[in-house]
């Protein structure tokens, strides 16, 4: 199991690290770019080095929205099974979110994607395409929480880009639940809205 770089985190593009990590519920066939979820659930397996801080995530994303007829891709993500952070995708952009560095263990981390608006391009009458495709992944990268958020606050605040009143990230209780690849992510080439 790959240990989760501070420097380099994870490129899901084609030329990325993404498979060194394990990944579960992720399309074979990234694009240069980027590697859609296939799935309604995704996930990636990591190790990390003796923290003495929290981690604040970054993940830079893109909808799947099925030319409009999927109004957002909402995304609830786990930490070895803790609820960390849910976010609604309706344009590109990054989830920003910060993880207590008391829920990693020393030697095998889950960081889980729950995609529950995940929709197949073939039942949109959009082609042939069977996967479960809800987002695609373009960077995940971590930093030290203490340390000024990229572009400014970041998404600290509750509802759609914070975490939920209660969750772990939120510093509550921690009882959370349990090639072509496919279409160019909506908006490709747009700025990431922050």
């Amino acid at each position: 199991m790959q240990v989760l770089s501070l420097d380099a985190g994870i490129d899901f593009g084609a030329r990325g690290n993404l498979q060194e990590f394990d990944p579960v519920g992720f399309s074979p066939a990234p694009d240069a770019v980027s590697t859609w979820s296939e799935a309604s659930t995704a996930a990636l397996m990591f190790r990390l080095p003796p923290l003495r801080f929290d981690l604040r995530f970054t993940i830079e994303v893109f909808p799947y929205l099925g030319e409009g007829r999927v109004a957002q891709q909402d995304c609830w993500l786990f930490v070895n099974g803790l609820f960390a952070h849910y976010q609604t995708v309706r344009e590109p952009l990054e989830m920003i979110f910060t993880v207590a560095r008391d829920l990693f263990n020393p030697r095998s981390n889950r960081l889980s994607f729950a995609l529950p608006h995940a929709t197949a391009p073939h039942h949109l009458g959009l082609g042939n395409d069977l996967r479960l495709l809800g987002l695609a992944f373009v960077k995940l990268g971590v930093a030290d929480a203490r340390s000024p958020a990229p572009g400014g606050a970041g998404s600290g605040a509750p509802g759609p880009g914070g975490p939920l009143p209660g969750s772990a990230a939120s510093g509550g209780p921690r009882s959370g639940g349990a090639g072509s690849g496919g279409p160019r992510p909506a908006g490709a080439g747009r700025p990431i809205a922050r």
